[in-house]
Formats: structure tokens, sequence, C-alpha cells
């Protein structure tokens, strides 16, 4: 199991509610949370803002990120790849896989609604941890939107964000202890093994995730545990798909990503 390396932990008022959540933190397994050290730590830092993430020059905070810019053209009646991909339903049940920022997972849990259901992998504690404290509190970042189409899609996440179950494991042993054909989808987004190109978000996970490629076993376990499909989310024209069996899906000609699919 992945463990972490020291991470300092601080506070910064003594509120009783950022206490509460200061002890939520230290209950989450696999985190090796310290008050001190030397040399240069990151930090986890819970203010009456916020939670934030800092790593060297980097400070990250959880937000939904492309999910309200997606949500918001889904709204008004447009496509989204990822959804085409998983094609997703109404009282379906995900496994994401690779959490990471749980932008993917957000999108999927609209698309399932309140009878669905979306579970998310993540291998890393510390990112586990910090993504779930993120949903339990969606509503804290819910911005004030100056129009219907804002407000239709924060509402919308928030309830979304409630539907997400996030656990912290390595997806394959995750995936081997889950019985056979008992969810709908399993999706793998293993793209922050590469992260020198993406955007200035993501950038700072790099020391938290898995740099190692999507295994075989893995692939095979999915399918197993999926009812309809397997989906594979890699850069355009990337040689994995071939490698582990998946069909690339047509479109996004201007897209930086494709999706692979495995029928089960």
């Amino acid at each position: 199991m992945f463990m972490e390396k020291p991470i300092l932990i601080k506070l910064t008022h003594s509120d009783s509610e950022l206490l509460e959540r200061f002890a939520w933190f230290h209950e989450q397994p696999g985190c090796n949370w310290t008050r001190g050290g030397e040399g240069e730590l990151p930090e986890l830092t819970i203010t009456r803002r916020g939670v934030f993430l800092t790593s060297g020059a980097k400070q990250l905070s959880f937000h939904p990120s492309m999910a309200v810019i997606r949500l918001i053209n889904l709204l008004r009646g447009e496509s989204d790849r990822y959804l085409e991909a998983t094609q997703l339903k109404a009282g379906d049940s995900l496994i994401d896989a690779t959490l990471g920022l749980g932008t993917d997972a957000l999108i999927a849990a609209w698309a399932v609604g309140e009878k669905g259901s979306v579970l998310g992998i993540e291998q890393s504690p510390i990112l586990a941890a910090f993504v779930h404290d993120g949903l339990d509190h969606f509503g804290e970042i819910v911005r004030k939107a100056n129009n219907k189409d804002k407000q239709d899609t924060w509402a919308a996440l928030a309830r979304a964000s409630q539907r997400i179950e996030v656990r912290w494991g390595e997806h394959l042993e995750y995936l081997k202890n889950i019985p056979s054909r008992s969810v709908d989808v399993v999706s793998f987004d293993p793209m922050f093994r590469n992260t020198c190109k993406l955007s200035d978000s993501v950038v700072p996970l790099h020391r938290w995730s898995d740099h190692n490629p999507l295994g075989h076993k893995a692939v095979l376990e999915a399918c197993r545990v999926a009812r309809n499909r397997v989906v594979l989310k890699e850069r355009k024209d990337s040689s994995e798909f071939r490698r582990l069996g998946f069909d690339v899906l047509q479109g996004g000609r201007y897209s930086p990503v494709d999706y692979g699919v495995i029928l089960v």
C-alpha cells in the first residue's frame, strides 16, 4: 500500500469547527502528519477560508475546476466526451479507479443522479483525504453566481458532490475484492504520471501521483467487475490503448486526449 512521506498539518485558528476538521484529517488512514520537521515538507493548512495543500511554491485548494464548464455545457444540451465514452445514465454505478481531484467523478455523479452511485479510488492517502474533505464541504466553495446558468451548475454540482464515495487504496487490490459484474462502468485516468504539459492546478499533484503505467491485471479485474464497459482516458495517439486492448473512440479532433473502451 502506498504510504505518504511526512506532511506538515497546521491550523490558523482554534475554532471548534476547524479543530473538528483537524481531528478528521488525523483519522484518515495512510496519512503521515507531523507538526514540525526539518527541510521543505509539503503542508496542509486548515483555515477559515478552506483547506490548502502547499508543495514548494504551489498552493492548491479543492475546486471542481473544469467540471463547472463541462456541466454548464451539458445543461445547455451539449455533449461531453467522458459521458459519451462511459454511456452513464440515471441509476448507474461507476468506479473511478484513479480519482485524482475528482473532476470526472463529479460529472459522473451528476449523470447517474440520486439513484446512482460513484466510488472513487485514490492511491495517495493525502489526495484521498484532501478530495474527500473538499466534497464534504463543497457547499462552502459555491460561488455567488451572477447568472442562471452558473447558479444551476453550482447547485447541481453541490448535489452531485454528496453522491461520491472516496476510498484510499491501490485500484488493483481494491478491484480484486469487488464482486464480479457488480458495477456498470469502471474508468481509468492515469494521466497524472505525465504532468509536465498539464495545467498549473495539476502540476503540484505530481509528487503524490502514481507514475507507473496502468497494468494489464487492473484492466482484467475491471473487466470482471464491470457489467457494461471499462473506459480509459489517455493522451491522444497514446500507445497505451493498443497495449491494454482498448478500442479508441472517434471524436475530439482538437482535444489533447482520447478515450478508449472495452465492452464486457
